[in-house]
């Protein structure tokens, strides 16, 4: 059964939040709430989230530095800015920081819930559509790598890698988690070799995308480039994808695979 959808909702006004929220639940969604942008950050911090509803104007930390804060760790969750007034300086940032959608805070909050729904439903295709193009790369890297197999068997010692639980076939691209198969793409696979060759020790986004892909990029390219595949990853090693046991992130700066 899929799990539900994640929402974080983020406002100072109990009265906001506390609706919001239960609404949002009520619709089938997973739902925490934040009462600052210091509480927000926190949570962002340790889980990840589908969707974020942000206040812009809290005390503190204020809602476009917590969607900045997201930002720098999670490149695919939508963002719906609540707003008492708007402003032509937030709507640019707020694109460059690729907000869905501005709505002011005195909008029926069933319209938001509307809107919500919309922003997570346009998230789905764009990951479908992310997906489908990263699984035709990795179909053509697999024909490009074909030319090499009648090659002779690797030894075992050298192609099998075991960390705890997690053996990874280098070979046959393959691995499995405490017994369990995993349905890994390449790419994923690769990435997944890079961390077990490293585990317990963080490897930047750029250094991922070199181990891994096999060429340089700036670290908010590669950010961009690895945070998808670890998404995946997380959906098919976690117990619980949106608490993750296995692969952390070091905020700002890589991942790394504890076990």
């Amino acid at each position: 059964m899929p799990q539900p959808d994640r929402i974080l909702v983020v406002d100072d006004e109990q009265n906001i939040r506390t609706t919001l929220s239960v609404l949002l639940g009520r619709a089938g969604y997973a739902v925490k709430a934040a009462a600052s942008g210091e509480e927000a950050v926190a949570l962002l911090d340790e889980e990840t989230f589908d969707l974020m509803l942000v206040d812009l104007q809290m005390p503190g930390i204020n809602g476009m530095r917590v969607v900045e804060h997201l930002r720098s760790l999670q490149a695919d969750t939508s963002v719906i800015v609540l707003t008492g007034h708007g402003s032509l300086e937030t709507a640019i940032e707020g694109i460059h920081y690729n907000v869905f959608d501005y709505m002011l805070k005195t909008s029926d909050p069933a319209v938001v819930v509307e809107r919500a729904k919309a922003a997570l439903a346009e998230r789905a295709a764009q990951l479908r559509q992310s997906s489908l193009i990263n699984t035709i790369s990795d179909a053509v890297e697999q024909l490009r790598g074909t030319g090499n197999a009648e090659a002779p068997s690797a030894a075992p010692t050298e192609r099998m890698l075991q960390i705890g639980e997690l053996q990874l076939d280098t070979w046959h691209q393959m691995a499995t988690l405490a017994g369990r198969s995993l349905v890994l793409t390449p790419t994923e696979f690769r990435v997944l070799l890079c961390l077990a060759e490293h585990v317990g020790q963080m490897l930047s986004y750029a250094q991922l995308v070199r181990c891994a892909q096999g060429y340089e990029a700036s670290e908010l390219e590669a950010g961009e480039l690895i945070k998808p595949h670890i998404h995946h990853l997380r959906q098919k090693l976690e117990p619980e994808p949106a608490a993750p046991r296995y692969l952390l992130n070091v905020r700002g700066k890589g991942y790394l695979l504890q076990l």
